[in-house]
């Protein structure tokens, strides 16, 4: 009986990755993995999730930069470390906190249930876009995600976009920015606003094909399996 329960206990113990933490949750604090090792050399990519966040906004340009290879580091950031769920209904452990999250080279802002409201009032995650985006090379927002940079006072005067039909929205409740319709994606120095959706794959093309080059980009649009007729969008035609 002793022997079976000792075999019962390593178990239980290899179940858990990492062993288990005091508070007794698997994989540490609040069920987060480890924080990924970040490749010496390599563009950080940091996309912001949260809960309710829907999940094109985050997993297309995800999918984007991730095929890049070596050149990028692609990583989630969250609030908290707790799991998120998506709108979808997707549970997602994010990589970093607000709090201990690397210095970001192309920040990502996606959309959620709660961007044109709830959203809009997290002192937290409006001051973090800020930080973050004063150190980034380039920012992208897909769908609603415009209102958070907009929130944040960093689209004031420039030109952006927004889910489409949400684009006379964003100009009435921030007056300061010049909300552009019929474009799936806005260019304007290094913020780059996108509608969403498949907009968010063709937005993320655009910052490979800046940093890397046509080539690049390219590859990155073969190995997605992307269509000519959308790959149009993405070379910087807006």
């Amino acid at each position: 009986m002793k022997k079976l329960l000792v075999l019962a206990a390593a178990l239980a113990f290899a179940g858990c990755s990492g062993g288990a933490s005091p508070s007794g949750d698997c994989c540490g604090s609040g069920g987060s993995p480890t924080a990924p090792v970040l490749k010496a050399g390599a563009k950080n990519v940091g996309i912001l999730i949260f809960n309710d966040v829907f999940i094109t906004e985050f997993v297309a340009p995800l999918d984007v930069y991730k095929h890049t290879g070596d050149k990028m580091n692609v990583f989630t950031v969250a609030p908290s470390a707790a799991a998120i769920r998506t709108y979808e209904g997707v549970v997602v452990h994010p990589d970093f906190t607000f709090a201990n999250a690397p210095k970001i080279d192309v920040l990502v802002v996606p959309s959620g249930n709660g961007s044109i409201s709830t959203d809009l009032k997290n002192d937290a995650l409006i001051a973090f876009v800020k930080k973050a985006a004063a150190q980034a090379e380039y920012i992208t927002s897909h769908c609603w995600g415009c209102f958070t940079l907009a929130k944040a006072g960093l689209l004031d005067g420039k030109e952006c976009t927004t889910f489409p039909t949400s684009v006379d929205d964003l100009q009435k409740m921030f007056p300061s920015v010049k909300a552009q319709k019929d474009k799936r994606f806005v260019v304007t120095g290094k913020f780059i606003t996108s509608n969403g959706g498949l907009a968010a794959f063709e937005a993320a093309l655009y910052v490979v094909e800046k940093i890397y080059g046509k080539e690049t980009a390219d590859k990155v649009a073969a190995g997605l399996v992307y269509a000519p007729d959308n790959r149009k969008f993405a070379v910087g035609s807006n």
